[in-house]
């Protein structure tokens, strides 16, 4: 049954609001994607830096004996991390990561190994809470402009837990940002700690010609602890950056779909006015004849 003009103009009413909100939301997007994407470079040479003098003090010959660098000979508990989104409308950002987070969960079970799962952000939680996934940490209330202060508070845990012999490996599950039209989810270990290797044909002989004060060993094992809370810091603002963008794209796919069928009922109005007008002349015309019999 065709609707008539006042369910079309009800419609035209409700799809004309829908569309402000999404336009309003892509406009937010847009600009704290703006912000997001400013802190994932501000944060690229600290880290860049960080991997240098790291790599310079290995080559140098310092002992890496160091907790955070043990590589443990048998791996029998894994803490995988989660980083989602707190909000949706952002697209399949938040279900391409649970994802990936459960399919790493599965392949480190059928290697034997026992998982300890921590979520970072409400969406992760919640759904993986919803499929009986048994979470050991959750933390929702990282906000939209991450610290240092915030990535001490998922890794302190994550270090000591490492450090005591409770969990083997730490890995990790984000978006990587790659640019605005790549953020693929990611898995990275951040525990134990890979030494950064040096560059092809970088000089090693300025490197061995060092001499370090305090021993190279102690710089290292103050630097250690630096380099996994702003690896987790970098990792903290990819994922804002990442979800911003992804924001932006369902926001503007959205607020595109609202025009399209705003115009298909504006057409659609319009042609029910006009049968309704022919319909009332062709009436008119009827009734008259009618009378002139």
């Amino acid at each position: 049954m065709a609707e008539s003009p006042k369910e079309i103009r009800k419609r035209i009413r409700s799809v004309t609001s829908t569309k402000k909100i999404t336009k309003t939301m892509e406009l937010v997007a847009t600009s704290k994607m703006k912000r997001a994407q400013d802190r994932v470079s501000a944060a690229g040479p600290y880290t860049e830096k960080l991997n240098e003098i790291i790599s310079a003090i290995a080559e140098g010959g310092a002992s890496l004996d160091l907790p955070l660098l043990e590589t443990r000979s048998e791996v029998k508990k894994v803490a995988i991390v989660l980083l989602t989104a707190n909000r949706g409308l952002c697209g399949g950002f938040n279900a391409n990561l649970i994802k990936l987070a459960k399919r790493t969960i599965t392949a480190e079970k059928a290697k034997g190994r026992e998982v300890q799962l921590t979520c970072i952000g409400k969406k992760g939680m919640a759904t993986l809470r919803f499929q009986e996934f048994a979470i050991h940490r959750s933390i929702v209330d990282i906000p939209d402009k991450p610290t240092f202060d915030d990535a001490h508070r998922v890794v302190d845990e994550l270090v000591a837990d490492f450090i005591r012999g409770e969990v083997d490996e730490v890995l990790v599950v984000y978006p990587h940002w790659q640019g605005l039209g790549a953020q693929p989810p990611t898995v990275k270990k951040l525990l134990p700690i890979e030494p950064p290797k040096a560059e092809a044909g970088a000089e090693k002989k300025g490197v061995l010609d060092f001499i370090f004060s305090p021993p190279a060993g102690e710089i290292l094992a103050d630097l250690l602890p630096r380099y996994v809370t702003q690896t987790m810091y970098t990792m903290l603002v990819m994922s804002h950056a990442g979800e911003q963008v992804a924001r932006r794209t369902a926001m503007k796919s959205a607020t595109d779909n609202a025009q399209d069928m705003l115009t298909h009922l504006t057409r659609t109005l319009n042609r029910a006015r006009q049968a309704q007008i022919t319909q009332e002349i062709a009436e008119i015309v009827g009734g008259a004849a009618a009378l002139q019999k």
